[in-house]
């Protein structure tokens, strides 16, 4: 196991993925010995939400486990993968939180200009469970169009499941005059009915469980009650088969709810001290267009009932001028879901691809349906553009 995961961290930076790993296993410890509303520095834990019934923190504690676990080949790692663990990739801020990594999805342009994805799938891996075989490339009679997407934030995502369809609907119906916002409606792969999708950088997914069943088969490459299949490498089910001999599905039943789970009952970042005046600023400007302050959970959400959600984005799929070139379920190349800023304050890479090292070059990238806020932003004195970014990283 050991010599396996040197092999494998050696493809990045070893000193990088050991810290992570350290501060990741320690962090964890933490977390799950704290009385759930205790509240812990987010640099170093993950916490549960407040107001939550027992047998819900168990269930936190239980799928914390399980998202920081890391898969041997034995259990059904891979063969090719992009992370050992969930816990790999999602740990800035803390256990849960987004990330430096970042994933390459490919697309095949036809002679007629149509997008279709490679035999081996659209994301590809870095990692391979055999130290003499490196993962599929881009194939090379590919046309390709490719696309980095970087590790979200998954910290209170239980919230925004627990927002109503249509509430996130009203909001699509609130723009139609303005920067129109479109809800990317989704085949929840979980409950098989159609559903607002919320979650992924394109709102490919509704729930939790899907979300976490698709990374689950998708990144680490282990398939699951939801995702029953193998990715087939390079699509050669003998390659497959010579390399994976773990029965399908790998994972047991309840590990992809255990893995939802974590995220549904977590608590989100803290936010800062927000400035008043920063605040105006962000709604006058016309960021508040897009990045809705607010929602409210469903009445009948159970202990995620009735509560506030500052999340900063209305989950409507928009055109900003940073699409990345690749559909994916309801969305258009150009689309992009708003990603939720709370958090923002604790990211190091900003947009979809981590190509912004700052929130002032993050907005400035900003066009599209964005480009009038884009402008007024721009107008701003430089003592109001020192309060608007303060605003924003106390997130």
């Amino acid at each position: 196991m050991i010599a396996w995961r040197r092999h494998a961290l050696r493809e990045c930076d070893s000193r990088f993925h050991a810290y992570g790993l350290a501060l990741l296993v320690g962090a964890f410890g933490v977390a799950c010995e704290a009385p759930a509303e205790t509240q812990s520095s987010p640099a170093t834990s993950a916490v549960a939400l407040d107001s939550l019934l027992e047998a819900e923190i168990a269930r936190f504690q239980e799928g914390g486990r399980e998202f920081s676990e890391v898969e041997s080949a034995a259990e059904g790692l891979g063969p090719f993968f992009n992370g050992s663990s969930c816990g790999h990739c999602h740990f800035e801020g803390g256990l849960g939180g987004g990330g430096l990594m970042r994933v390459t999805r490919v697309m095949c342009k036809s002679s007629a200009g149509e997008l279709d994805a490679p035999a081996a799938g659209a994301l590809l891996h870095v990692f391979s469970t055999r130290p003499d075989l490196a993962a599929p490339g881009i194939p090379d009679d590919c046309e390709a169009v490719t696309s980095s997407r970087r590790t979200t934030n998954v910290l209170g995502a239980g919230l925004i499941e627990a927002i109503d369809d249509a509430e996130i609907l009203a909001e699509e119906v609130s723009q139609q005059d303005g920067v129109s916002g479109r809800a990317a409606i989704v085949t929840d792969v979980a409950s098989g009915l159609e559903r607002v999708g919320r979650f992924g950088w394109k709102a490919q997914h509704a729930t939790l469980d899907s979300f976490a069943a698709d990374a689950y088969r998708n990144e680490i490459g282990i398939t699951n009650e939801l995702f029953r299949d193998e990715l087939i490498p390079g699509g050669d089910p003998v390659l497959l088969e010579a390399m994976d001999g773990v029965p399908d599905p790998e994972a047991g039943v309840g590990a992809v709810a255990a893995l939802a789970d974590f995220m549904r009952f977590s608590a989100p970042l803290p936010a800062g001290s927000e400035s008043e005046r920063g605040a105006l600023l962000f709604r006058s400007v016309g960021c508040a267009a897009c990045h809705r302050e607010s929602y409210s959970t469903r009445s009948d959400a159970g202990s995620l009932a009735a509560r506030e959600v500052r999340l900063y984005s209305d989950l409507l799929l928009h055109d900003v001028g940073t699409g990345d070139g690749i559909p994916q379920n309801a969305a258009l190349p150009s689309e992009i879901r708003t990603p939720p800023l709370w958090g923002l304050g604790r990211a190091s890479l900003l947009l979809h691809d981590g190509s912004a090292s700052s929130i002032d070059g993050a907005i400035v990238a900003h066009a599209g349906q964005a480009s009038e806020a884009q402008r007024s932003y721009a107008a701003l004195s430089e003592t109001e553009r020192r309060e608007l970014l303060e605003f924003l990283s106390s997130l």
